[in-house]
């Protein structure tokens, strides 16, 4: 790909990334990350795709029944061509010894599985963490600098999936939310690559436009 369009604000050729999850958020993401150039990308999820994720996640109908990082990877390739893609087809848990990379990104729906997830990360010690979750018209970012990282482990150990409410099943997810948490996961990448990036909470209400950045010191000065 010819990146003369955005070289000048960034050069992503030398990160290693990994992406947990390719569904909702992942797919998208996988995407944006693939044109903006990244080095490579690693993708884990353990999932088929199935007719319901059509509407809400960047697959296609003729995915459906395959594996979602063969999906994403088959997409990338038509879409992006010149980006180095590894794929597992399996579910990371605290026990999953994942790869070396620049930045973690999951983009899972429990907080079970982002408990499992950390486990891992913190034995794989990326610079960068990118924890992406998502409702049907809301998007939340934790970004967490591995040198620094107390304040979201303290964070994800109080969270629990039973004080989530459960929302039916028709307000899931949305394919607007989906492309504006992309967006703002590569915007984060961004600011990782070019040094200007802050652990922090980002908030955004899709559809009644409020944004929101709690930085990390924030976090620590109300804990303590």
């Amino acid at each position: 790909m010819d990146h003369t369009r955005h070289i000048g604000i960034y050069d992503a050729r030398h990160y290693v990334i990994t992406l947990i999850g390719t569904g909702g958020i992942g797919a998208m993401t996988a995407l944006t990350l693939a044109k903006m150039g990244i080095g490579k990308l690693i993708l884990y999820d353990p999932d088929l795709v199935e007719a319901i994720n059509i509407p809400v996640q960047f697959l296609k109908i003729s995915d459906v029944g395959k594996a979602k990082v063969i999906a994403v990877e088959r997409a990338i390739c038509e879409y992006a061509d010149s980006i180095a893609i590894e794929h597992w087809f399996q579910k990371v848990v605290s026990g999953t010894q994942l790869a070396p990379s620049h930045i973690t990104i999951s983009a899972v729906d429990s907080i079970w599985a982002r408990k499992e997830i950390w486990g891992s990360v913190k034995r794989q010690i990326p610079m960068w963490y990118i924890d992406a979750r998502m409702s049907a018209e809301h998007f939340q970012m934790y970004a967490v600098d591995m040198d620094n990282s107390s304040w979201y482990e303290t964070s994800l150990a109080a969270q629990d999936d039973r004080k989530i409410p459960d929302e039916p099943c028709t307000y899931k997810a949305t394919i607007y939310t989906a492309c504006t948490a992309a967006g703002h996961i590569g915007a984060a990448v961004r600011r990782i690559i070019t040094g200007c990036q802050h652990s922090e909470i980002l908030n955004h209400d899709i559809v009644g436009e409020h944004l929101s950045c709690l930085p990390m010191q924030t976090i620590k000065n109300n804990d303590s």
